[in-house]
């Protein structure tokens, strides 16, 4: 039997992710009522367009984003994003800046580093957008070593958005290592056990998008169940 996790804010109309960017809106093209006549009488539709920039909600930045010439969202490899085992990483205890100590004795290879902050406690409040907690360079340095195939954080960014060199996307989306950002629940995930599902769309040329971030934790049944 298979248990879901959902890691994702939902996308709301005027909702703000990042100060400064654009809010998502809604534009109806045709309503429940207006399409019955299209139908004559015989169904109704509802289609909208929703407009939103790419870094709205808990999405994924490709190396694109960071790199003018780095892999766009069509070209991120799915087993960088879908189906990957899950390595829970709890920095609640930690300071602001997390750093190396936390991931140095852990095997990370081709697992999706999941970095448990509970940041997003805050999420929808102002204190969101400030003072965030963030990886440091020396903690980005040793991932890239560990060759991890996807790192998110539960957090605003995860540099530090004082630092405008952003070592983090700098140093993970230069190795081609998918990030994610403003992922939610990670509380709710065993150490163990879980597989992430975080597929953006295939967008050619594009850099960063939403996605409706997963894990599926696989429970054996006992003998008698």
């Amino acid at each position: 039997m298979a248990t879901f996790i959902e890691l994702s804010h939902p996308i709301v109309p005027g909702m703000k992710t990042y100060p400064g960017l654009p809010e998502p809106k809604v534009d109806v093209v045709v309503d429940y009522d207006a399409s019955r006549e299209r139908y004559a009488n015989k169904a109704e539709f509802y289609i909208a367009n929703l407009h939103l920039c790419g870094n709205t909600g808990t999405y994924v930045d490709s190396p694109r984003h960071r790199y003018r010439d780095g892999v766009d969202l069509a070209g991120l490899p799915l087993d960088r994003l879908a189906d990957l085992p899950t390595a829970v990483v709890d920095a609640t205890g930690a300071a602001r800046a997390i750093g190396p100590d936390l991931f140095r004795d852990l095997d990370l290879s081709g697992r999706a580093v999941l970095v448990r902050t509970d940041f997003s406690n805050h999420w929808g409040t102002d204190a969101y957008f400030n003072n965030n907690t963030f990886l440091t360079a020396g903690a980005c340095e040793l991932l890239v070593a560990k060759r991890p195939a996807f790192v998110g954080i539960d957090s605003l960014n995860i540099d530090d958005t004082g630092d405008l060199s952003r070592p983090a996307h700098t140093m993970l989306l230069g190795a081609g290592i998918p990030v994610c950002e403003h992922m939610t629940n990670l509380k709710a995930l065993p150490n163990e056990g879980a597989r992430l599902h975080a597929v953006p769309i295939a967008w050619v040329g594009g850099v960063t998008f939403p996605v409706r971030a997963y894990v599926i934790v696989n429970k054996r049944r006992s003998n008698g169940g």
